[in-house]
């Protein structure tokens, strides 16, 4: 096999290497795009810098109002904090209260700031912002400075004015307060510096200069002359004098004062001190005062007379007691304790007392009859006794014993004297005409005795007038004889009873241990007293229904007056008195008596 030789086909040339032929590629565009390239990339590097450079300043930006952001709200925090504190004097001076925050603000917010531009703006920031609230805060605390001031001088004025307005005050100690002429007193040393430095009004410090003055005047004339309406009168022609005597030379507030028959020097002088209006005001309604006092006193002297008139008048009663024998405690409660020990030691035998040694006086006894006499003496020397009392009680000088009287009461005198005892209108008198006619008994007359002896204790009656609404007592339940009206008397009389006998074992007892005593008493009889009133409402309601008219009719205890209208519009035929009848028992079942019953 003959192996394939290579032969060139070129041709021999003498050109030399490098010769540029035009087949070879052009390379302008290349350098072109080269140099494109570069540009592109150096535009993308200026480009990405500068990115860089705005987020920088982004951050800073942010760094910067987030800062400032806390310093205004720890600068407004520590504002707010020290406006608030009364330790006025340490804020911007002595220990500097607001340096010291600031500084520690400066040091916790700005100290966490590291770059240094953003640091300068915050601290330029910062001082103005600072020197801002500073001011704010200077105002704040200055006006609570002058405030502190004016309340501490307006203290050692009232004080002033309370002391010059006392019994006892003079002229002397008032011009110290005051002043005189050019002169200041204490109040001018107190407020002329305030004024010196306009922290305080001229006018404003005048006008309450002149109002303490009057406050003087207002006060201190009521509490020297505020019961002496004669005085009163005086003053009021002293103030209507005094622009006519300073018209003439040379008339002194003493003469002036004087010559309406005034000595009080410093009541002169506070009422010429102050605006002849504010004084004439004071005067008029000082004169209204005393008038005012002078009726309460008259009043008071009235209910003292009163109240040894209802003395007199339960000694008077006492004297027809009919019990055997009194204790020294309850002629004590009628007779001053002053007049029986008197008696006592004259002679106690004499005064009729058993005291026994080791015995409290109070328990010490008398015969009924000694006791007697005791009160009539008593009475004699008070000038109480009118002929006729005079000739009653004498009667009874020597009388004693519960032997005068019958075992039994007559039951129509007793419920007569009862009823009126129980309002109030029983009288010794007539209870003595019903044991001298023998219509009460011992216990019952005692009973009666004891509720005219009581009727002017004012907490017993109170609660007496409680018990009444309690059971609807009223003098038409103790006049009538039915059944509830009887249980309702029954009721009441045995509260009143024990209710008496405890204010009279007890005389010193309050309003609250009475109320206590009382419902306690109610409470033991209110089983009784419901039971003996339903039986009383059951009877009344067989009688409306089986005996009020001769037709029979069922009626529901639960609600009796719907059972007696049913029935009246049943259509049966009842004449008109029947008819007024039945209505006339829905009238009663309404009432307090019974709809308690059956209105639940």
């Amino acid at each position: 096999m003959r192996i394939p030789v290579y032969r060139s086909d070129a041709q021999r040339t003498n050109e030399a290497p490098g010769r540029s032929f035009s087949a070879r590629m052009d390379a302008r565009p290349f350098v072109e795009a080269a140099l494109q390239k570069g540009a592109a990339t150096g535009a993308l590097a200026n480009a990405v810098g500068a990115y860089a450079e705005q987020r920088g300043k982004m951050i800073a930006e942010a760094e910067y109002n987030e800062t400032a952001l806390a310093l205004d709200e720890e600068i407004r925090t520590a504002t707010y904090d020290l406006s608030r504190s009364n330790d006025i004097g340490n804020i911007f001076d002595g220990n500097k209260l607001w340096e010291k925050r600031m500084k520690t603000i400066q040091s916790n917010v700005l100290g966490r700031v590291k770059n240094s531009n953003v640091r300068r703006k915050l601290d330029f920031s910062f001082n103005q912002s600072e020197i801002q609230s500073r001011f704010s805060l200077q105002g704040v605390v200055d006006q609570k400075i002058v405030k502190r001031e004016q309340a501490a001088i307006a203290a050692r004025q009232t004080n002033a004015v309370a002391a010059l307005s006392q019994i006892g005050a003079n002229p002397t100690d008032y011009a110290a307060f005051f002043g005189t002429g050019t002169t200041p007193g204490k109040n001018g040393v107190m407020t002329e510096p305030g004024v010196k430095a306009a922290r305080f009004n001229p006018s404003a410090v005048s006008k309450a200069n002149m109002a303490m003055r009057v406050d003087v005047a207002a006060n201190y004339i009521p509490n020297r002359y505020g019961a002496e309406p004669g005085s009163a009168m005086k003053l009021i022609r002293f103030v209507n004098e005094l622009d006519e005597a300073e018209m003439y030379e040379g008339v002194t507030l003493r003469f002036a004062a004087e010559s309406q028959g005034i000595n009080d020097m410093y009541a002169a002088t506070v009422l010429s001190q102050i605006p002849r209006a504010d004084a004439l005001k004071i005067v008029t309604a000082n004169l209204s005062l005393a008038l005012k006092a002078y009726d309460a006193q008259e009043k008071i002297a009235g209910d003292l007379e009163q109240q040894n008139n209802n003395q007199m008048s339960d000694a008077y009663n006492l004297g027809f007691t009919g019990k055997p024998t009194l204790t020294y405690a309850e002629l004590s409660r009628v007779i001053p304790v002053g007049y029986l020990d008197a008696k006592i030691a004259e002679s106690s035998l004499q005064a009729g007392f058993a005291i026994l040694d080791g015995q409290p006086r109070g328990a010490a006894t008398i015969a009924a009859s000694a006791a007697k006499r005791l009160i009539y003496d008593f009475l004699d020397e008070q000038n109480y006794l009118s002929p006729e009392k005079r000739e009653k009680l004498n009667n009874q000088i020597g009388t004693s014993g519960e032997a005068s009287f019958p075992d039994t009461s007559n039951p129509g005198e007793k419920v007569r004297l009862n009823s009126l005892a129980n309002f109030g209108k029983l009288t010794i008198d007539e209870l003595n005409q019903a044991r001298l006619t023998n219509s009460l008994s011992g216990a019952d007359y005692i009973t009666l005795e004891n509720k005219i002896f009581t009727k002017n204790n004012e907490n017993l009656n109170e609660f007496l007038r409680f018990a009444k609404a309690e059971y609807s007592y009223t003098e038409e339940v103790a006049e009538a004889d039915d059944e509830i009206s009887v249980a309702i008397t029954a009721a009441y009389d045995a509260v009143a009873k024990g209710l008496i006998e405890f204010t009279m074992d007890n005389p010193d007892a309050t309003s609250t241990q009475i109320k206590t005593e009382g419902r306690a008493l109610i409470a033991e009889q209110a089983e009784a007293h419901r039971a003996v009133k339903r039986e009383g409402y059951l009877k009344y309601l067989d009688k409306t229904g089986d005996g009020a008219i001769p037709i029979a009719f069922p009626i529901d205890p639960a609600n009796p007056v719907q059972s007696i209208n049913n029935f009246l519009s049943s259509g049966v035929v009842l004449r008109e008195e029947q008819r007024q009848i039945l209505l006339g028992r829905i009238r009663v079942l309404n009432s307090p008596r019974f709809k308690e019953q059956w209105q639940q």
